[in-house]
């Protein structure tokens, strides 16, 4: 087996079940210097997207955090070192069998002042495509997928794109996600109006205090929505991230 046939194998019991790949020119095509790879890993040449769609992932996380009682207590961020624990547990060996140099980064961390965009990965990759929704749309998943890793390497490696160039919302009919949102905070032209979000939530109600409406009525993935306890784990860092923002304005 070749090393990205390792890689999905190994991570695929933990419920982390999308692999793509991007070559690390492509990625920077997308973006600013500013979020360039070269400072982390100049001799890169290859990005592993790691991520999981649906909430498989989640539970596997309930679960580890459930078998240790202070694991919430122990960790800011518990689903954060969760995965950082789970993806160099798992791959570190089959890593260092290619004797290739790499590095893990992750959307969570910054590393001395420089960070990369999860966002253009995923678009490079071929993962998922843009939604107005301001998270990225899966073609089975639907938004219910997150990037939660990527690898810089010194190989070219590649896996064909699962979504090339999908871009559902424009020709969507339904659009349930904007009659669900209380805030009126989305748009077909505008997309996400995060003024609008922000103001609603922090300001005038408590009514997406467990899950983004919008989001959760999107017609892509329903049946991978995610548990009720992970969809009000991350409404509640979304919400604690938002109150913060609004206090420095």
């Amino acid at each position: 087996m070749n090393l990205l046939q390792n890689i999905t194998t190994a991570l695929a019991p933990a419920g982390l079940n999308l692999i793509g790949t991007t070559p690390v020119t492509d990625y920077e095509a997308l973006v600013a210097s500013q979020y360039h790879i070269g400072p982390l890993h100049p001799t890169a040449k290859t990005v592993i997207v790691i991520g999981n769609g649906g909430g498989e992932f989640w539970e596997h996380f309930r679960d580890y955090a459930d078998a240790r009682p202070d694991y919430f207590q122990q960790h800011e961020h518990p689903l954060d070192a969760y995965t950082v624990e789970v993806i160099e547990s798992t791959l570190t060996h089959h890593l260092d069998l290619t004797r290739a140099r790499y590095r893990y980064i992750y959307p969570f961390q910054f590393f001395d002042g420089l960070s990369v965009s999860f966002m253009h990965l995923t678009q490079a990759a071929g993962l998922a495509g843009p939604s107005i929704l301001g998270v990225m749309i899966h073609p089975e998943y639907g938004p219910w997928m997150a990037l939660r890793a990527a690898i810089l390497i010194d190989q070219e490696l590649s896996v064909p794109p699962v979504a090339p160039g999908f871009d559902p919302c424009p020709s969507c009919t339904e659009r349930a996600c904007m009659a669900a949102c209380p805030a009126n905070a989305i748009d077909i032209e505008k997309g996400w109006d995060i003024p609008s979000c922000v103001q609603h939530r922090v300001r005038v109600s408590t009514d997406c205090v467990d899950r983004c409406h919008a989001r959760y009525q999107c017609v892509y993935g329903r049946e991978h929505r995610y548990p009720e306890d992970e969809l009000a784990y991350h409404q509640r860092l979304s919400f604690a991230t938002m109150r913060k923002h609004f206090k420095k304005k």
